[in-house]
């Protein structure tokens, strides 16, 4: 399946009419490459277990345990699996999508970046203070809100994440 994705997206680069259509090659040919297990490939191989070259370089370094460091270098770097999706979902980032307006670039910039930051804290389990199991839940599913494009979406999700980041910055403080 991920070698037929990857070739079936091949002729769409040189018949491409657009940005579009480059973008969703692009996206498919990823997801393929990840799918046949090329990890030398695949978004996050440096970080991803069982290669994770770039996590076993720097446990060796540390003199650290390359396993549990493979899968602390995964759970940082989750967040940036999501990038694709939204350049999937938001054009705009690309700069040269059609209808492009600096006002949606600067929404979605925002709503990717929220978005990515909360995946990481949901992954890590941790921000200012430790989180409960069901918050780092909470804010995995919140953050998927940030992906689809719109300021009505990035509203709904910071309203969402609101009474976490307020229980994590009254709890960090009262600790201090």
């Amino acid at each position: 399946l991920g070698y037929a994705m990857g070739a079936l997206t091949k002729p769409v680069f040189a018949m491409a009419g657009g940005v579009g259509a480059v973008v969703t090659a692009r996206f498919v040919d990823r997801i393929g490459k990840g799918i046949r297990g090329a990890p030398r490939d695949a978004l996050l191989a440096d970080i991803t277990p069982p290669v994770a070259l770039a996590a076993y370089a720097a446990a060796g370094i540390a003199g650290a345990n390359p396993f549990r460091t493979g899968n602390t270098a995964f759970r940082l770097g989750i967040a940036k699996a999501l990038v694709p999706f939204v350049f999937v979902y938001s054009p705009s980032l690309l700069l040269v999508a059609q209808g492009f307006s600096w006002e949606s670039f600067a929404v979605t910039l925002a709503g990717a970046m929220m978005g990515i930051a909360l995946i990481g804290i949901a992954f890590t389990g941790y921000w200012r203070a430790p989180l409960a199991v069901w918050e780092r839940y909470w804010l995995l599913a919140v953050a998927l809100l940030f992906v689809a494009p719109g300021l009505q979406s990035m509203l709904i999700g910071m309203a969402l994440a609101a009474p976490t980041v307020w229980r994590q910055w009254r709890g960090s403080s009262a600790a201090a």
